[in-house]
């Protein structure tokens, strides 16, 4: 934009005579506009002219639809599922919104339009689901998640929506309960045995981090091959509690425990770096990486060590304050849990990635107070699973959806299968893909 006095130019106030132009001087400003257009598509129709056995009219291909009769395009549903599920957005919220840009559409439409676009996500969810049931390693957690009108039952009902974190997927389950069978089920763990499912080499091998909630526990106990590890962020939160409940007194044990775990998070993460430098060591480095790594492994059993030593004096001393005794029987109870890390330097030593996991669907909850019935409670679990494995990967949760509902309208508005599928899971998709898809949407 180019700002000039008006007329052109700039005349002496004295005399008259005109400036000579020096130049421009630029600041730069970023706009921000929200621009909701009705793109009119008009498809060229040709008659034939000819005698010859072929249709009498033809026309142009239109746009690639992904929901066939629709009113809105691929852009929008991209756009209506990332304001909805990534931003977190209510549906009154959006009716607003439009309306305040100029575009009058109804609730109605948009529920209509998630759902149909959510049948088109159930292949990546399934794909992305069943890699996730393959992961060695899984970060696990769940929250409430309120339902107005369940199938089954009167009245709001409190479902549950669980998070399980591969290493690159992310895999949410709204499941009407809390029990085992969501985590058996998701984890291959037969129902009957409790075991984990036989591989040509025996058991399945799983490690699983998490908090304390019982269902983690009984399932490490049963199943062989199964590791809990324990978040020390968890046992952490018990020692500032107790601190704060009584001040007077535990304020100064309080942050003694503290600094021992806070030594424990410091030595965790050199013996990480020490064993990553170990695993792959630059030529001529392997014996300086392995002595750094037995280092490493002797700072963190110092630090361990200071931990166990300190609760077990507590424990026998007598006098102790009631919330000093809940903190140091919880670190008792799940001890093994939290001390099993040693032998998984690669993990963190907390459970903090399956709640951040969670956080996105909590503030939904928080401005749209849940799901209506239990298919849109699934529906929602569905995007976030697509949306939360493409964010891990690096790509742009606007081009990512857009390019997949393309392809959907190229393929007749149905869901993508095979090679089609295949293309759009972050873990087969091309380098130029990738590359495409982490960039923002092409004006336009």
């Amino acid at each position: 934009m180019v700002w000039d006095f008006e007329g052109g130019g700039y005349c002496c106030p004295g005399c008259g005579e005109p400036f000579t132009l020096l130049g421009d001087h630029v600041v730069e400003q970023l706009d921000w506009q929200v621009t909701v257009r009705l793109v009119a598509h008009c498809r060229r129709r040709y008659r034939r002219a000819c005698r010859c056995p072929v249709p009498a009219t033809v026309m142009a291909p239109g746009p690639p639809k992904a929901i066939g009769k629709g009113l809105l395009s691929n852009g929008f549903i991209a756009m209506l599922l990332t304001e909805r599920y990534v931003a977190g957005r209510s549906q009154n919220s959006l009716v607003t919104g439009l309306a305040r840009h100029g575009a009058e559409v109804s609730a109605a439409t948009l529920t209509g339009t998630v759902a149909a676009a959510g049948a088109l996500l159930a292949p990546l969810e399934d794909a992305i689901c069943a890699r996730s049931r393959d992961s060695w390693h899984m970060h696990a957690d769940e929250t409430t998640w309120h339902v107005f009108a369940p199938r089954e039952g009167d009245g709001p009902a409190r479902w549950w929506l669980w998070v399980f974190l591969g290493p690159d997927t992310a895999c949410f389950v709204m499941d009407p309960t809390r029990a085992g069978t969501v985590l058996a089920r998701h984890a291959g763990i037969d129902g009957e045995t409790g075991q984990l499912a036989e591989t040509g080499d025996g058991p399945r091998r799983l490690v699983i981090s998490s908090d304390f909630y019982s269902v983690y526990a009984s399932a490490g106990k049963k199943a062989d091959g199964l590791v809990n590890l324990f978040c020390w962020a968890h046992i952490r939160r018990y020692f500032v509690r107790a601190g704060d409940a009584n001040p007077a007194q535990l304020t100064y044990w309080a942050a003694a425990w503290l600094e021992r775990i806070k030594a424990l998070y410091a030595a965790h993460q050199e013996l990480t770096a020490a064993w990553n430098a170990a695993a792959a060591p630059a030529p001529r480095q392997a014996a300086d990486a392995a002595a750094r790594l037995d280092e490493a492994y002797a700072a963190w059993d110092a630090a361990i060590g200071a931990i166990d030593e300190a609760r077990r004096k507590q424990m026998a001393a007598a006098g102790l304050q009631e919330p000093a005794k809940k903190a140091l029987a919880t670190l008792d109870r799940e001890w093994d849990g939290l001390a099993a890390h040693r032998e998984y330097p690669m993990i963190s030593l907390d459970n903090n990635a399956a709640e951040r996991a969670l956080r996105r669907p909590v503030i939904t909850r928080k401005n749209a107070y849940g799901s209506r019935n239990d298919d849109a409670a699934r529906l929602a679990a569905r995007v976030w699973t697509v949306t939360v494995t493409a964010e891990m990967a690096g790509l742009n949760v606007l081009t990512y959806l857009a390019a997949y509902l393309d392809a959907c309208g190229r393929h007749d508005g149905k869901p993508l299968s095979g090679p089609d599928l295949e293309r759009f899971l972050p873990w087969n998709a091309t380098p130029g893909d990738l590359r495409i898809w982490a960039q923002p949407p092409p004006p336009g």
